[in-house]
Parts: structure tokens; C-alpha cells; sequence
């Protein structure tokens, strides 16, 4: 089973990406998109989504256009595609977005900005690592931060298993600055790949034919 992850910085999309592609957003994401009332993280939603297909249209060869993203009534966020539906998360920080999508079981991935860490939670200095690893554990078990940060399961080589027996493998993004953090997390029980898809390079492509 393979996880496909992609890491963009936004200032490397061709100029008229966003408003080329914007038509592929449902009318629910637009509408969501306009209650944003600063410009430029609007403006960065509509491009993590955008993204999110373009990675699942990499990842699965299915165009761009065949794709709607929403969230199941568990919170967890899937892409209808042509070939069935696909698991999917991603995240975002200013300029820089990263995603993952796997078919066959639910996932997490969190970016994080190194700089920010560590910050101080009851006591504890958690590092930069240590918080994308729970904010992702939060996403694909999606029981939130909270529950994630008291469920005392801190990666250990890796592994986190949660007070109720759950295990999860964290794998971290290999593609990405040293000034960053983008991890997934997948249920331990699946042996998986992690593999690096690279649509920046595809988008550029695609504008300069």
C-alpha cells in the first residue's frame, strides 16, 4: 500500500493558478472560502484545495476535474474520485502547504513551522516534531487536539500507541526545508510506502505547454 505526499511552496505556482483552477471548487468551498475576510489566507485555502485534488489526480491518474472533496459525518476528509473514494488530509502554513492521500485506511499529515517550537504546554516544552506528530494523531482519529494531547502516546520511535490500544506509525515528509515539519500518521497495522509526488513540477508543466 502506498501514502502519496506532496510539499508546495506557494510562491512556486505559475502566476494565474489559483484563479485558472478556481472553477474546480465546489460551490460550498467558495462559499466557505468568502467568509474568510483576510485576502491572503483565503487565498491560501482556496490553494490548499485546489492542491489537494491535483495531488489525488497525480496519485491515482484521474483528472483534476473528476474530483469533489468533503468530510464524512466522522470528520475524517475524503476525495470522491472517477475510481472510487480516497482518504485525504493536508495542511497548511503562510506560503507553504503539504498533503497526503491513501486509499485504503484513514491518515493524518500536519505542517508545522520549526520556528514557532517548542512551546510550553502544562510544564512540558513540546518540539516542533513532537506537535505535528499530535496535531496529526488529532486529525486521523479525529477526535480533536485536546483529546490527542492528553492521550499520553508521544511518538516513540516512531509509534504511538494511545491509552485505547490504538497504534499508529509516524512518518515524517522526507522532501521538505529544514525549517519545517510535515508528518503522517497511519494505523500501524498497514505496511505502507510513503511516496513524494511532486505536482509543483506537473502544475508548471501544464501552464507552460
Amino acid at each position: 500500500m502506498t501514502i502519496y505526499t506532496s510539499y508546495v511552496q506557494l510562491t512556486d505556482l505559475p502566476d494565474g493558478f489559483l484563479e485558472l483552477n478556481s472553477n474546480i471548487l465546489t460551490d460550498q468551498e467558495r462559499s466557505y472560502a468568502a467568509a474568510i475576510t483576510d485576502w491572503l489566507q483565503q487565498s491560501e485555502w482556496r490553494c490548499g484545495r485546489i492542491l489537494l485534488r491535483y495531488l489525488v489526480a497525480t496519485a491515482y491518474d484521474v483528472p483534476v476535474s473528476g474530483i469533489t472533496i468533503h468530510s464524512l459525518s466522522s470528520g475524517q476528509l475524503v476525495a470522491e474520485t472517477p475510481i472510487g473514494q480516497v482518504n485525504v488530509s493536508h495542511s497548511r502554513i503562510p506560503g507553504v502547504w503539504a498533503g497526503a492521500t491513501a486509499r485504503a485506511f484513514s491518515i493524518g499529515l500536519d505542517l508545522v513551522d520549526v520556528s514557532a517550537f517548542p512551546v510550553d504546554i502544562d510544564g512540558d516544552a513540546i518540539s516542533a516534531d513532537t506537535w505535528a506528530t499530535v496535531e496529526a494523531l488529532a486529525k486521523v482519529t479525529q477526535r480533536g487536539l485536546d483529546w490527542a494531547l492528553s492521550a499520553n502516546c508521544y511518538p516513540v520511535d516512531g509509534l504511538l500507541t494511545a491509552s485505547s490500544g490504538e497504534r499508529y506509525r509516524a512518518a515524517f515528509l522526507q522532501n521538505v526545508p529544514a525549517d519545517v515539519r510535515a508528518v503522517v500518521l497511519f494505523p500501524v497495522e498497514h505496511t505502507c510506502d510513503v511516496k513524494d509526488v511532486d505536482i509543483a513540477a506537473k502544475i508548471i508543466c501544464h501552464f507552460n505547454e
